[in-house]
């Protein structure tokens, strides 16, 4: 089978959310972008399961042979069980828009690794959404964005020299092994 080929715009739609050339981390990623679930899914699945647990446990046969002390119970249990079908549905939504996202990535920037542009932690690319948000207000698009952003992750790469050295050198260590 082969691999679908997203434009730059795409992938980065996936995993943040552009408002008025400003852009915020989605905390679930948009699959729907790549033909897949949307996260709009995800977030009414979790809206609406607690409801729908209610009208299940509350109803007038079932609170009738429950009595309100196990009803109580049974829809704090379901509650807990729905939350966790909610993370983990999130977890594995993340992790396949994350894949597709970095496999069409690498066609663009093979040296920069897509999960360090969406870590929250500190990583050599840390202002990558403010030189991403200034191509936005620029209003560029394609070979110019990717151009942009090529010059980005240089000037990037540059301020934070010793963290890149860093991590080729732990990433060496790890191919070594």
């Amino acid at each position: 089978m082969q691999e679908k080929h997203f434009e730059l715009k795409t992938i980065l739609a996936s995993v943040f959310r552009e408002k008025d050339n400003r852009l915020k981390k989605r905390l679930i990623y948009n699959n729907a972008v790549f033909g897949g679930l949307s996260n709009k899914w995800i977030i009414v699945a979790f809206i609406i399961m607690p409801f729908l647990m209610y009208a299940a446990i509350f109803n007038p046969a079932t609170f009738k042979e429950l009595g309100i002390a196990q009803a109580i119970v049974f829809y704090i249990i379901l509650l807990v069980v729905a939350m966790q079908v909610v993370a983990i549905g999130t977890y594995f939504n993340n992790k396949r828009v994350i894949k597709t996202a970095t496999s069409s990535w690498d066609k663009y920037f093979p040296e920069v690794d897509f999960k360090m542009i969406i870590s929250s932690g500190v990583t050599p690319y840390v202002d990558f959404k403010k030189h991403y948000e200034s191509a936005l207000e620029d209003g560029l698009e394609g070979e110019a964005l990717k151009s942009r952003l090529d010059d980005a992750f240089k000037q990037m790469e540059e301020e934070n020299s010793v963290l890149v050295e860093s991590i080729r050198r732990d990433k060496a260590k790890k191919e070594e092994k």
